[in-house]
């Protein structure tokens, strides 16, 4: 799908809160990230202008550091970009919550947050738990009063990741971290948490030890309530000829880990018991910009790029809820820019070709029964790189014995020219409906129904009725006039019911063409986002349309099945 992003002015804002900060509530799902190994490092920051306590050493034993517990936060700015941003709260990186997060605004190369730590501490060590917008430079300052500031640390080639930062111990009640150089220039700084530690011996009153701490981040228990819930909703996987019609949602990470935790299975668990019967398991994948010729994997801990032993999870998880899969793996520039502009040429195609068998091995290896050979490559897919794609669709169909679609975008899938070498036809669906920001349903129906028979009449006259039509995307932002333009947010006006309708119009023309045989919801995440203008329909009006759809397609499929019988 095309994305735009949309800037706001960010604002700066104070919460004070009981004492938390290394907090004691770390019992959550997602906080397996933390248990990861660490791009650890343990680097000496240059001595400057600070009350230092112990020359001895700027490294302190682990098993002497305590966390110290935070009281307040403040920003330099909040994102509000919608889809992602998080929860404007300074004290989200202190909650011990790696659900949560804080991020910057994208103004500005410079961006900080600050902590309270109620009282004259000792500090000697921090981690930064960096969300993929990080920063590659950024220095960590200590203050008394918030107003005269001490440098302390100076990071000058962050990787992002899991960062640990050691310095002198210090005498300090603030300690700030703020930016020099972001990880990308259209970005802004996100932050999933931070840990400051401090020698026990001169913080008496701290509690936890950062030892105890850490091992908080074990999840055993949860592990095992997931596979629990799994192995009593476990059944076999419907084949695609038993169940043809696929309803299904695009699930979404960033994240090289998060497949893994226990959060993802309690959400492909809940979304197995709202009828889901297929996931399409996104890949992101990058390029430097528009006309690289090299596709990347970023992979690494604290990348966003699944890795393959996450990807694997979500499968065998699928499966064992008795779902079935799409794999779908995405190409994105660097740049932001969209991915239908992407310049094809013959090194860039050998690149792909290596990329898109990788993940053509992992679909077969796992049984996976759909797999997306790519998506929205518009600028890749036109007649003259024809017989290019044609070796890709041969070599994916020599590793790989599944199903085989291609994601094209809504202004593409007239001009793609290997659709007779694909078992389904996928389109992904941002069709603008109507010019109107407040159109009626009615109104929706009667766009879609031209929409629909566009599509009917394309395939009629290239000869495609018999390949059955998948939108592989499709959604609304929460936003008012999403109709006119479902693939951005145009304006930052909250339309719950605008989504709402439609999701309910597409459904409702749809659901009664023979030749549409399925759709994936955008979209999903493993989890939970404060998305109030975004993609996502949990905890909005759309939620029920959506599930009443389900329920109404899984009733008549099953009704159908008894008339078979």
């Amino acid at each position: 799908m095309r994305k735009a992003i949309i800037y706001f002015w960010g604002i700066i804002a104070v919460v004070t809160v009981s004492s938390i900060g290394c907090s004691e509530n770390k019992d959550k799902d997602s906080f397996l990230a933390a248990n990861s190994e660490s791009l650890k490092k343990s680097l000496v920051a240059e001595k400057v202008n600070t009350q230092e306590i112990s020359a001895d050493s700027a490294k302190i034993d682990d098993e002497e550091l305590y966390c110290l517990p935070v009281v307040a936060g403040k920003a330099s700015s909040f994102d509000e970009t919608p889809d992602w941003a998080p929860a404007p709260n300074p004290m989200a990186p202190v909650d011990g919550d790696m659900l949560t997060r804080w991020s910057s605004n994208y103004e500005n190369e410079e961006e900080w947050i600050y902590f309270d730590l109620d009282q004259e501490r000792i500090v000697s060590n921090i981690i930064v738990r960096w969300e993929r917008a990080y920063a590659k430079k950024y220095k960590i300052f200590v203050s008394m009063d918030a107003e005269d500031w001490q440098e302390v640390f100076f990071e000058q080639n962050g990787q992002g990741g899991d960062a640990e930062a050691f310095f002198p111990p210090v005498k300090c009640r603030y300690l700030k971290i703020m930016s020099v150089e972001k990880a990308e220039a259209d970005w802004g700084i996100s932050i999933w948490e931070v840990e400051i530690y401090g020698p026990k011996g001169q913080n008496i009153d701290a509690q936890i030890s950062k030892k105890d701490y850490l091992a908080r981040g074990n999840t055993e228990a949860k592990r095992k309530e997931a596979d629990e819930a799994i192995s009593k909703l476990s059944e076999a996987v419907p084949s695609l000829e038993q169940k043809p019609f696929q309803q299904g949602v695009v699930y979404t990470s960033w994240m090289s880990d998060e497949l893994l935790m226990p959060v993802s299975d309690f959400t492909l668990i809940s979304l197995k018991e709202k009828g889901i019967d297929t996931i399409s398991i996104m890949v992101p994948a990058y390029q430097d910009a528009l006309n690289s010729e090299v596709i990347f994997t970023n992979d690494r801990p604290g990348g966003d790029t699944p890795t393959d032993i996450a990807i694997t999870h979500a499968i065998e998880t699928c499966h064992k809820l008795g779902m079935r899969v799409l794999l779908k793996p995405h190409v994105d520039p660097r740049t932001n820019e969209a991915r239908i502009d992407i310049v094809g040429n013959q090194k860039w195609f050998d690149s792909y070709e290596e990329f898109i068998l990788r993940y053509a091995k992992i679909a077969a290896l796992n049984n996976v029964e759909i797999f997306s050979i790519g998506t929205e490559l518009e600028g890749t897919t036109f007649e003259a790189w024809t017989s290019r794609w044609e070796i890709i669709i041969k070599k994916v169909r020599e590793v790989y014995k599944g199903k085989l679609v291609y994601s094209a975008n809504w202004t593409e899938y007239q001009g793609v020219p290997f659709w007779k070498d694909m078992d389904y036809l996928g389109i992904d669906a941002y069709f603008p409906l109507t010019d109107k920001n407040d159109a009626t349903r009615e109104e929706l129906i009667s766009a879609w129904e031209k929409k629909a028979g566009e599509i009917e009449t394309w395939l009629r006259e290239n000869n495609l009725l018999d390949k059955p039509v998948l939108f592989t995307e499709i959604g609304y932002t929460t936003t008012d006039g999403t109709n006119r333009q479902p693939w951005v947010a145009l304006t930052s006006i909250e339309d719950q019911q605008e989504q709402s309708d439609c999701l309910d119009a597409a459904f409702e023309v749809l659901t009664k063409k023979p030749w549409f045989k399925g759709y994936y919801l955008w979209q999903y995440m493993p989890q939970e986002r404060w998305s109030p203008l975004g993609f996502t329909v949990n905890g909005k009006k759309a939620e029920n349309i959506f599930c009443g759809w389900v329920k109404k397609i899984k009733e008549s499929e099953n009704l159908n099945e008894g008339g078979k019988k």
